[in-house]
């Protein structure tokens, strides 16, 4: 009677802390590639060293990029906001928002690495208001130009390749 007491007593008190536990130890948890995607890459160096490169590659593509001071890690651009579409009537435009997140995943001094997130919507709106549709998709070979053009631009020291000697 003691013992099955015990039992319970201790299955009741370890069940919050396992159902707890917000992702699994360590050995476990996914790998950098796990971010790899349409969407994302990951890049060898630091955000500070692959950040040139993103904002070098909105720009080659047509982007305005709004740049804030305080927030480095994220960078937000607009690409045809200004001109009016003709096949619109009234007073309606179309323009594409991208916002991209640049942050560290791996803090090795050695090899660090960077995950940039790109996230493209078409925009429909008008003019004069905030009022703002998304509509279609962006294609998924929109992601890979744009990620091939920011690993040519990012310096080729960054890019290790095989092992990276001490420093």
């Amino acid at each position: 009677m003691i013992r099955l007491s015990t039992l319970t007593l201790t299955a009741f008190l370890s069940a919050p802390f396992i159902v707890s536990c917000a992702s699994a130890p360590p050995p476990f948890s996914p790998s950098q590639e796990a971010y790899r995607g349409v969407k994302a890459r990951t890049f060898a160096g630091t955000p500070e060293e692959v950040r040139p490169a993103v904002l070098a590659t909105l720009r080659n593509m047509g982007f305005d990029v709004h740049v804030d001071s305080l927030d480095t890690s994220y960078i937000t651009a607009n690409r045809g906001m200004a001109a009016k579409d003709p096949t619109i009537p009234g007073e309606m435009r179309t323009w594409t928002r991208a916002g991209v997140e640049i942050r560290f995943i791996d803090r090795h001094r050695r090899a660090p690495r960077t995950l940039v997130e790109l996230d493209v919507e078409n925009i429909q709106g008008s003019s004069e208001g905030a009022i703002e549709a998304s509509f279609g998709s962006v294609p998924s070979s929109f992601y890979d130009e744009f990620f091939q053009s920011v690993e040519s631009q990012v310096p080729q020291e960054v890019r290790p390749i095989g092992l990276v000697p001490p420093a």
